[in-house]
C-alpha cells in the first residue's frame, strides 16, 4: 500500500482563509468568547481559541459583525478540537446568512 497523501483533503467543502472577528456563545457553560475565524467554508469554520475549554459536539452561537451591523448569526456544533482552535460545522444560518458565507468564500477564494 501506499503512504497516504498528506495533502489528501476530503472535507466536503473548499476552505478560504479569513481573518475575521466572530463572537461565540457556549450554551452549555454560558461562556461568551470573542475570537479570529481562521478559514470558512459553506460548511463551517475554524476558529482560533487559545485556552477555551470546549467539547466535540458541543452547540455554539456565532455571530460575525460589519461594524456596527451584524451580518451573519446563526448556530454551529463543535466537530473538532485542536491546539490552535475549534472547526465548527454549521447548523443553522438563516437564508440571508447563508449567502453571506457563500459569497465571503467565493470572493475570498477569487483572490488568492
Amino acid at each position: 500500500m501506499a503512504p497516504e497523501d498528506k495533502n489528501d483533503d476530503r472535507r466536503r467543502f473548499q476552505r478560504a482563509p479569513i481573518d475575521l472577528i466572530v463572537s461565540l456563545k457556549f450554551a452549555s457553560v454560558q461562556q461568551f468568547l470573542s475570537a479570529h475565524a481562521g478559514d470558512i467554508s459553506e460548511g463551517g469554520m475554524f476558529i482560533r481559541l487559545d485556552g477555551a475549554e470546549q467539547e466535540v459536539g458541543q452547540v455554539v452561537s456565532l455571530s460575525f459583525d460589519a461594524g456596527k451591523e451584524r451580518i451573519v448569526q446563526g448556530t454551529a456544533r463543535v466537530v473538532r478540537i485542536e491546539p490552535s482552535g475549534v472547526a465548527l460545522e454549521f447548523l443553522e444560518l438563516d437564508e440571508m446568512s447563508r449567502r453571506l458565507v457563500e459569497m465571503i468564500v467565493r470572493i475570498k477564494l477569487a483572490a488568492g
